[in-house]
């Protein structure tokens, strides 16, 4: 698998709830370490990624994206416009499933040290609403949560203004409109599960439920055609649900099942 392959496979397991075995953990872990790029790859590799050169610390540095004009969509489908944000969620998604899988690997260790120290030096780090930089933030906080989980003071300064600019908009449109992808940011929120996501994701509940409860497209229209993003609607079904299981009153939100009607080729949920 390559790499993103590799962030997909981690991802959608994770939020589809389905166990990775230790096995596949250790292999994953070896694939990653082997990706690794070396000082003198990651400086010739710099100018694929880097519209500035002098931008020091606001492009990855030990897993860069291959060559190409081509920007992958994040896992929840949500399509990059800039290198800042396509590069960084490749390295920092990518160090999040390492200090997961292998967090007393020593290389793992140096490396989630070089590159906290990499992300307080840029904007986005800091937040910032520039661009997508404020989805890169989004990134920044779920690299934190998983390999800085004590360091509360940074994760605050990020969760707070995202947390605030949540709780302004009332539809996912106006979320894409704003710059956030909301269903990664609910990721985030799911990873975090602090009493500040909890109010914020309670302040949303009506409209997620609701969310959840409509049925999205899986499959072909009526006209035979078929849009990328419908095919991530199951996902994102999947990652409102556990967002919302985060609160006390749906603890038990799992046994609200998700499926595909065969019917009419959308997903539902029934609660």
């Amino acid at each position: 698998m390559d790499i993103y392959q590799i962030i997909e496979k981690v991802n959608t397991k994770e939020i589809m709830g389905e166990e990775i075995s230790f096995d596949d953990k250790e292999r994953i872990a070896s694939e990653l370490l082997a990706s690794i790029h070396s000082k003198d790859g990651a400086d010739n590799n710099m100018p694929s990624v880097r519209p500035n050169a002098n931008a020091e610390y606001m492009y990855p540095v030990f897993f860069i994206p291959p060559n190409g004009k081509k920007k992958h969509r994040l896992v929840q489908g949500f399509l990059p416009k800039t290198n800042i944000l396509a590069a960084n969620y490749y390295e920092l998604e990518s160090l999040r499933i390492m200090t997961k899988f292998a967090p007393n690997n020593p290389q793992v260790k140096q490396m989630i040290e070089d590159t906290a120290q990499r992300l307080k030096n840029t904007c986005f780090g800091n937040f910032c609403m520039q661009g997508e930089c404020l989805a890169t933030g989004i990134s920044v906080l779920r690299f934190l949560v998983a390999a800085r989980p004590n360091d509360k003071e940074w994760i605050s300064k990020l969760l707070t203004p995202l947390g605030e600019l949540f709780d302004s908009f009332g539809s996912g449109q106006a979320a894409i409109q704003k710059g956030i992808p909301v269903s990664y940011l609910l990721m985030a929120f799911t990873d975090i599960n602090n009493d500040e996501t909890r109010r914020l994701i309670e302040n949303k509940k009506d409209w997620l439920l609701k969310l959840l409860r409509q049925g999205w497209i899986t499959g072909k229209l009526s006209n035979g055609k078929i849009s990328e993003m419908d095919t991530y609607n199951l996902l994102y079904k999947h990652i409102i649900r556990n967002a919302l299981g985060t609160l006390p009153e749906f603890k038990n939100i799992a046994q609200h099942e998700i499926y595909v009607n065969e019917k009419d080729d959308r997903c539902y949920c029934e609660i």
